[in-house]
């Protein structure tokens, strides 16, 4: 079987390049994204010389301001992320249609096996990709080649945050051996924590140990750890499904007002459903993003979609109650949708006069709400909870 060909393209402080841009005043100077105005607020991403004065993600912002006075503090903007991993994932796109993307976080997979044909070797391919993200998107990345995703990100690891690396085919053992287990991926850090408590420190000396005495720290996941260990990774680039229909806002306050977030989403509920008898396409999927002020995202998604147009925002909701699950006040939501064409439907020769049932029912509103909106327009037919509450008088 050929050994596959796996490039791991990473932007070192993703957020933290995006927002300073080409800005020189910032070139020199520690700089945090983090949202300035929240209480509990840590460090959202950070560059290179926030990292070397010993600035960390998750950092409380209050123990960062006090160590070092007169830091640049950025607000998040995770949007803008999402727009860039998009811009990037395409030019991806341009080589083979395997690329696995994240959300906003600077990381990509690509496979590439069997591409050599009609774009050259894998470290060209690499090298073509770095060019182009640099030239269009003003972002220097990080490359890495492997055979599998868990070496190819440890190898990106190892030169982060400039440079690039090529573990050939069965070198992948040997490459891992010195490693700090910090630097293995898929390790969690309470998992790292445990491996120190035992005197494990290194790839080498935990591969020394078999799997049933790995199996008194780790318990069930000691097979899996030794298999990261040695290299063993068969999991396959997923292509990211980004949503076909997407809609978002970001509150000029932060809020956690239940009535607002509801007013919210039924806004959003309803951009969507527009789009979608723009397109003539139904709803496939649906998944809500969620924005804290302290920096920490929650998503969840919903496929089994059972009500369209109007009737759509009981099930958003309902989804967005279930990802809702935090006081702190939210600064961003984002509403995504994947679509799927819509069917063709022959009509029914001998369908009887007066149907009944609730699919007809709303039926029947769903189309009389779209004559009202193409008459009137857009505006003339709202859902109520879409309206924001007058304030209370004093």
């Amino acid at each position: 079987m050929k050994p596959r060909s796996i490039i791991h393209i990473n932007i070192a402080d993703f957020a933290a390049r995006i927002e300073a841009g080409s800005s020189l005043p910032l070139q020199d100077r520690p700089v945090v994204i983090a949202p300035a105005d929240a209480p509990r607020a840590v460090v959202y991403d950070m560059n290179e010389t926030a990292f070397q004065e010993g600035i960390c993600k998750g950092m409380p912002l209050s123990q960062v301001r006090s160590r070092h006075r007169g830091i640049v503090i950025l607000p998040p903007r995770f949007n803008r992320y999402e727009r860039v991993m998009t811009e990037i994932q395409k030019h991806g796109l341009a080589f083979t249609p395997a690329v696995e993307s994240g959300r906003g976080d600077g990381h990509l997979f690509l496979d590439i096996t069997g591409t050599g044909r009609l774009y050259g070797p894998p470290p060209d391919v690499a090298f073509r990709l770095k060019k182009r993200i640099k030239k269009y998107l003003s972002l220097d990345p990080i490359w890495s080649l492997a055979t599998n995703k868990l070496v190819a990100k440890a190898a990106s690891r190892m030169v982060k945050p400039l440079g690039e690396y090529i573990v050939g085919p069965g070198d992948e053992e040997n490459f891992l051996t010195p490693l700090p287990l910090s630097l293995l991926p898929g390790l969690t850090g309470q998992e790292v924590n445990t491996a120190a408590r035992f005197n494990l420190e290194t790839v080498c000396q935990l591969r020394q140990l078999t799997a049933a005495q790995l199996a008194i720290p780790f318990s069930e996941r000691a097979g899996t750890i030794l298999g990261m260990a040695r290299g063993l990774d068969m999991e396959p680039v997923r292509p990211g499904t980004a949503p076909g229909l997407t809609a978002d806002h970001e509150f000029a306050t932060d809020t956690n007002d239940a009535d607002e977030l509801k007013a919210c989403m039924a806004g959003l509920a309803q951009q969507i459903c527009r789009d979608l008898d723009r397109r003539q396409c139904r709803a496939k999927m649906l998944e809500v993003c969620i924005s804290y002020s302290d920096g920490i995202q929650h998503q969840a998604r919903l496929t089994q979609i059972k009500e369209e147009g109007l009737f759509l925002f009981s099930q958003v909701w309902g989804l967005f109650e279930r990802v809702w699950k935090r006081r702190v006040r939210i600064r961003h939501i984002r509403l995504g949708c994947h679509t799927a064409a819509a069917q063709p439907v022959q009509a029914d020769l001998f369908r009887p006069l007066g149907q009944t049932g609730k699919t007809a029912r709303y039926s029947r509103v769903q189309t009389a709400a779209n004559q009202v909106r193409e008459r009137f327009g857009n505006a003339a037919l709202t859902l109520a909870t879409a309206l924001q509450p007058e304030p209370a008088l004093p």
